[in-house]
C-alpha cells in the first residue's frame, strides 16, 4: 500500500494526521481552513509546503508552483492520489490553480520511486490520480456557473490541458466526494 510506504519515508512535520475521522487542510496565505470528514484509516495527507520541492534549484517560478496537499489512500485494492489546491475565492478565469495541480504529478512519481527503492521492489502498481480545487467562496462570475455552494458537497468538473479538475465550494468536504472517479 503506497500510503503506508510514503508514511515510512516522510518526516512527521510533512504529514497531516486525521483525528476522529476528519482532518483540517489549511491554506496559509489566505487563512483558509477546509475540514475533510469521513476519513478512513490508512489515508495520509502530505502538506506540500513542508517538503520543499526544489525551491532553490529550479529557475522557472511556474515550475515551483505545486498544489497544497496530496492525499494518498487505497480504494477497492487500488492506490489513489488526490491532489488538492485550496483557494479562498474561486474564479474559472484564473488558470494558475489548475496549473499548480497539473504540475504536482511529478512529485507523486518521485514518492513512488523512493518507496520502490526503499522497499527494494522491482516495480510499483499504478496509481489513480484525482485533482480537486476547493474554494471557500466563489467569485460573482463563478456563481453564474453550475456550482452551488452547499457546504462543499457539490462539484463542477473542468478540463484543463491533460487533467480533469473537480471544483468544490465550502469549508466542509466529505472524503467520499474526493475519492470518487
Amino acid at each position: 500500500m503506497l500510503s503506508a510506504h510514503i508514511r515510512e519515508i516522510l518526516a512527521d512535520k510533512a504529514l497531516v494526521r486525521p483525528t476522529d475521522g476528519k482532518m483540517i487542510l489549511r491554506e496559509r496565505q489566505a487563512s483558509m481552513e477546509v475540514e475533510v470528514i469521513g476519513i478512513p484509516s490508512g489515508v495520509i495527507a502530505i502538506d506540500m509546503d513542508r517538503i520543499g520541492h526544489l525551491q532553490k534549484g529550479v529557475k522557472n517560478s511556474d515550475c515551483k508552483q505545486i498544489c497544497d496537499y496530496l492525499l494518498v489512500c487505497e480504494v477497492d485494492g487500488r492506490d489513489v492520489a488526490i491532489f488538492v489546491e485550496l483557494k479562498s475565492t474561486l474564479s474559472l478565469d484564473e488558470k494558475k490553480p489548475m496549473e499548480q495541480l497539473r504540475r504536482s504529478l511529478p512529485l507523486l512519481d518521485y514518492f513512488r520511486s523512493v518507496c520502490r527503492i526503499h522497499r527494494r521492489l522491482k516495480s510499483y502498481r499504478s496509481v489513480d490520480a484525482r485533482y480537486f480545487l476547493i474554494g471557500e467562496k466563489t467569485s460573482p462570475r463563478l456563481d453564474k456557473q453550475r456550482v452551488t455552494s452547499s457546504r462543499g458537497l457539490s462539484t463542477l468538473m473542468e478540463e484543463h490541458e491533460d487533467i480533469t479538475v473537480n471544483i468544490s465550494v465550502g469549508r466542509i468536504v466529505r472524503f467520499d466526494l474526493l475519492r470518487s472517479p
